[in-house]
């Protein structure tokens, strides 16, 4: 019987696959799904850009032509068309280096923070300042010469400069925005530029209220080498479903954690700190609320991987925990181990059929410039309903290092977008961190000598990276029998009842709704998925009945990708729109 499994267990892995498909146009540090688009929008810090029409895709050789604007300024944000593998440079206007992201109710993109100007040898005439920036991208569709969208500057600002904020989008539709420093370009974060507030984005447009002070993100200068505190950039956030449909939203900041409620500006519940160490950035874990399930949504956070608080040289982290922080007594369970060994810079990406793929980042060091080593090129499959000890399965490797700067995010299709990595931060053709650094390992931060050591070893490179693969996972395998979504609503109330129908969708049907989220650093935000309550009706054949999301703790107000999953095997995505 074991060796019966084992075969079992390697025809799965060997099902899915990674194939390299274009090139991305810039350094894919961010990226979005514009809902109703073929495309997806890969963004960037600005610097010099070689990754137009002209890579190699076999050696990942960068084009001999500059990527540029017609404005005369090099290409950081770009429309990649999935299906045709075509580019389209956009202008973001304004620094978006480490910015963050979330979707507005009609499923405009609203991109916000960055960083300011660091010239060096690209110019920056009319590019702006990009930490108080609200830029807007909006949603399809688009027409038949293609999409044309841009990205729009917001007239009200942010109230204060954030660099490594996070944002996800609040019941109302209100745009969270989290945290950050008040300058870039350095590794951890200090007291003296942290920014331990967070403020809002009205989704009518009308003027936030002041900006408020949290807690979980305060420290002092004292705490400045306590990486349990001062690793707390790109902090975690997920709005969580519950009985008072209130903005309730689980934070990890550092290693403390807590369910606030950002509307009314308290804490709904301490929670304990999660074991190991920081898990936000640099310590840059996976983090996901696990796929909902209606009715009950009952919520679970699973958080795997990232790196220590050893210092000079952090190791990365090989255990994964949960915790339900609805529970009255909530604690952190220890859950599988990674089956590679320790990872971080780890990308999650939740997958139809209701399991989470894990890929990229690196097998030592923690997030960063240079501060990693030994890419982890195997995917990782975690099914959570499936026995303790038996949650992860080995899935397809890639010959692509996706370190420090790298995405992936979930595609209409079914399959998930892999993109970039760039541990220079700017644009390197050689990746190596001795020509690039004569002091390594010490390196500057936030003007001084950082207390953190680069771990990328001086022999190795990992220079910018430009192709695009798609990782392909084992339900692909079966496309033949995918079922195929022919009727469905456009857009939906929450807890209405509405039918659809799906050819193909005989028994053990099941329908989810998820959001892709924004991507970035290995934080997927706003990233989400729920099993509806549906039953194949009696109408007619292939008729499915449906009920919607009961209320906008479960899924916020926006456009999401509507899935008909049979036996296991996910149809294409539709749009629909989920509304008050």
């Amino acid at each position: 019987m074991t060796s019966l499994l084992a075969l079992a267990l390697f025809s799965v892995c060997e099902a899915a696959s990674y194939r390299t498909i274009g090139s991305s146009g810039c350094a894919a540090q961010m990226v979005f799904v514009p809902p109703y688009t073929d495309t997806v929008v890969f963004l960037d810090n600005y610097h010099r850009n070689f990754g137009g029409p002209g890579v190699d895709l076999k050696t990942g050789a960068h084009s001999k032509d500059p990527f540029m604007q017609d404005n005369g300024l090099w290409a950081f944000g770009v429309e990649y068309e999935w299906r045709t593998n075509d580019l389209r440079k956009l202008t973001p206007k304004s620094n978006t280096f480490c910015a963050a992201g979330a979707f507005a109710p009609d499923g405009t993109l609203l991109n916000v923070a960055g960083a300011e100007l660091y010239s060096g040898d690209a110019k920056t005439t009319n590019l702006e300042d990009g930490r108080q920036t609200v830029r807007r991208y909006e949603p399809g569709p688009c027409d038949i010469d293609g999409c044309k969208m841009d990205f729009e500057v917001n007239t009200n600002e942010l109230q204060s400069r954030r660099w490594y904020p996070t944002s996800i989008t609040l019941t109302n539709g209100d745009v969270l925005v989290v945290g950050g420093s008040d300058v870039g370009l350095l590794v951890t974060n200090e007291a003296s530029i942290n920014n331990p507030t967070y403020e809002l984005i009205k989704a009518d447009g009308s003027q936030a209220p002041p900006q408020k002070n949290l807690t979980i993100l305060e420290f002092g200068a004292e705490d400045n080498q306590n990486a349990d505190m001062s690793f707390n950039l790109y902090p975690i956030l997920q709005l969580l479903p519950n009985a008072d449909k209130a903005d309730h939203v689980f934070t990890l900041a550092g290693n403390r954690a807590n369910v606030y409620n950002y509307a009314t500006d308290e804490i709904v519940k301490e929670l304990p700190n999660i074991p190991g160490g920081p898990r936000t950035f640099p310590g840059s874990a996976a983090a996901v609320l696990l796929p909902l399930k209606a009715p009950e949504n009952e919520p679970t956070i699973l958080v795997c991987g990232g790196s220590s608080a050893d210092i000079p040289n952090p190791k990365a982290l090989g255990d994964c925990y949960r915790i339900k922080p609805n529970d009255q007594n909530a604690v952190w369970i220890r859950d599988d181990w990674l089956p590679n060994g320790g990872q971080t810079m780890i990308e999650p990406v939740l997958l139809p059929d209701g399991t989470i793929v894990m890929m990229n980042g690196a097998h030592r060091g923690s997030a960063g410039g240079y501060q990693a080593e030994d890419p982890a090129l195997q995917a990782l499959i975690y099914d959570p309903n499936a026995p303790k000890g038996q949650r992860f399965i080995k899935s397809a490797t890639s010959e692509i290092p996706r370190m420090y700067h790298s995405v992936a995010i979930l595609l209409p299709t079914g399959e998930v977008l892999v993109a970039g990595s760039n541990p220079d931060v700017f644009y390197n053709p050689v990746g190596n961190v001795s020509l690039a650094n004569p002091k390594w390992p010490e390196f500057q931060n936030n003007g001084h000598k950082s207390y953190l050591h680069q771990q990328q070893e001086p022999d190795t490179a990992y220079p910018t990276e430009y192709r695009v693969e798609i990782y392909a996972p084992p339900y692909m395998d079966k496309v033949g029998s995918r079922p195929i979504i022919t009727a469905f609503p456009v857009s939906v109330k929450y807890g209405e009842q509405f039918k659809m129908a799906a050819e193909g969708a005989r028994e053990d049907v099941v329908v989810r709704l998820s959001y892709s989220g924004f991507h970035t650093h290995g934080v997927d935000m706003g990233a989400r998925m729920v099993q509806l309550e549906a039953v194949l009706s009696t109408d007619g054949d292939y008729i499915i009945d449906v009920t919607a999301p009961a209320d906008a703790s479960v899924m916020p107000p926006g456009v999401y990708m509507l899935w008909v999953i049979e036996k296991g095997i996910p149809s294409e995505a539709v749009w629909v729109k989920l509304e008050a």
